[in-house]
Formats: C-alpha cells, structure tokens, sequence
C-alpha cells in the first residue's frame, strides 16, 4: 500500500508485493461493484476515466457505501432501549442521505464520532469530497488535471496529496514521473482500500460452524490432547 495506514513498516529486506496487493484491489473492488448493484467495470475503469470523471465517480462510490456504514450502525436503538423498528430504520437510513457530507453536523464527523472510520479513511474522504467540489462547481475546471487541482489544494492542505492518494509527497513531483497517472493510480488504490474495509463491516464473513467460540473451544481440545497423549 502507499502507506502503512498505522501498521509497523515492514523490515527493510522484505519487498512489497505489488501482485498480490493489486489482486486484493481487483477483488475489493468487483465485490463493491455486485454490492452497489452496478455493472461489472463501473469502478474498475476509474484508472483510465479522465480525471474529472475519474473523481466524481471515485466520489459517487464513496458516498452510498459511507451512508450504509452509518445507517447500519448497531446503536440504533428506539426511545425504549429495544432494536429500532424497519420502519424507523428506513427513516434514519433516509435522514442519513440527506446529511452534508462534510461540516459539523456532517457524515463524516458522524462516522468518526461511531468510530466507523479510522483517521485515514476520514482524510480520504475529505480530500476527495474536496477535490471533486472543485471539478462539479466550475465547469471551467473540467479539463483540468489532478495535479493542477491538488496544486492549488496545496496551498490551503499540503498534505491533501497524502490524504488522497497514501503517497508522502507534495506536487511537484520529479519531472521523470507521470504524476497525472500516478496520482490518479493512488487515489484508486485509497478507494480499493476503503471499499475492503466498509464492506468488511458491511458484510462480516460467517461465524465458524457450531458459533463463535466453536473453533476456539476445539483449539483448546487439540492442545488438551496432545498434551495428555502418552509420549
């Protein structure tokens, strides 16, 4: 990944594994697109969409999957402490739609507040929420690139290249790079990573057969075993 998003660095002598890395992406990113009910292809053309469309569509998956994450939080409990009623699960799920992304009152702070986002997905979020305004506002910035957006993002956040795409730099980048491409790259990369996550929660893979304690129980039994059986 572009950074560690927490994790220790791996040792020096190890080399990052940019074909398995790239399959988890392909994987994360088929799985949002049969989860968002849209046609194989819609999220994964991102890398080679013009960076206008590149950006609002980056910014068009983001936002439903943030709205579930925070409709399906297991807090939503009614006024008499029991699991909310359909009916008023629907009605918050469409409150949430409703809310600005950013802002105090927003979904971003929302999801930080429940702890459904960790800090880099909240950067994530909020320098793509940004930079997408910058292109839907003004239809003169439509045919302009990331770099020059971000250029000017700088100027106010000169971490928003960081934010958005995981990579430690600050634009200009060495003239030998394409940072168009690169950057647009990462920011694909950044979403793959969110999408893992959200849908990660959205939908947790099933308990082991017998329930949750089941494989710990029998792990337990193995050790008991060998540790009795006659040597």
């Amino acid at each position: 990944m572009a950074d560690d998003q927490g994790k220790q660095a791996a040792p020096a002598s190890e080399t990052f594994d940019w074909p398995k890395y790239m399959a988890r992406v392909d994987a994360s990113v088929s799985a949002a697109e049969q989860h968002l009910e849209v046609p194989a292809g819609t999220i994964s053309s991102i890398p080679s969409e013009p960076d206008f469309i590149a950006t609002v569509k980056a910014y068009a998956v983001v936002e439903p999957i943030l709205n579930e994450l925070i409709a399906a939080h297991p807090s939503q409990v009614s006024s008499f402490g029991t699991l909310a009623p359909p009916e008023q699960d629907d009605a918050f799920r469409t409150f949430v739609t409703a809310l600005r992304i950013s802002g105090e009152a927003g979904k971003i702070r929302l999801a930080k507040g429940w702890g459904l986002l960790p800090d880099w997905q909240v950067q994530f979020i909020q320098a793509l929420a940004r930079v997408r305004n910058r292109y839907a506002h003004n239809v003169k910035n439509m045919h302009r690139s990331l770099t020059e957006i971000l250029t000017e993002e700088q100027r106010s956040n000169q971490k928003i290249v960081a934010h958005l795409t995981g990579l430690q730099a600050t634009l200009p980048l060495p003239s030998l790079l394409d940072s168009d491409r690169l950057i647009k790259s990462f920011m694909y990369h950044r979403l793959a990573d969110y999408l893992a996550g959200a849908l990660h929660t959205l939908r947790p893979p099933p308990s082991p057969a017998g329930g949750m304690l089941a494989e710990l129980f029998a792990h337990g039994l193995d050790r008991h075993q060998e540790s009795t059986a006659p040597k």
